[in-house]
């Protein structure tokens, strides 16, 4: 099925897909999309994450694809082949 993603969204997936089954932490993941590192209160990534589950999840509440990790960050729970 096709999902219309914002630019940035397109962007935070290809970087969860590029790194799955790694723990990103929300620096990492700031300094991927925007060559930044986070504040102590910036939700921009949580936000973009919500979004973005909310698009590929049937119920971003028990997310499977994307998971948090608790004190770490997020990850992408999922097996990707490259063709």
């Amino acid at each position: 099925m096709e999902v219309p993603l914002t630019g940035g969204e397109y962007d935070l997936l290809v970087a969860l897909v590029d790194r799955a089954n790694r723990v990103l932490t929300r620096d990492m993941l700031l300094d991927l999309l925007r060559g930044r590192q986070a504040g102590p209160f910036d939700r921009a990534i949580d936000v973009a994450i919500s979004r973005l589950r909310r698009k590929l999840e049937d119920d971003g509440r028990h997310a499977q694809l994307i998971k948090t990790v608790r004190g770490g960050g997020y990850v992408l729970a999922a097996t990707v082949e490259r063709a």
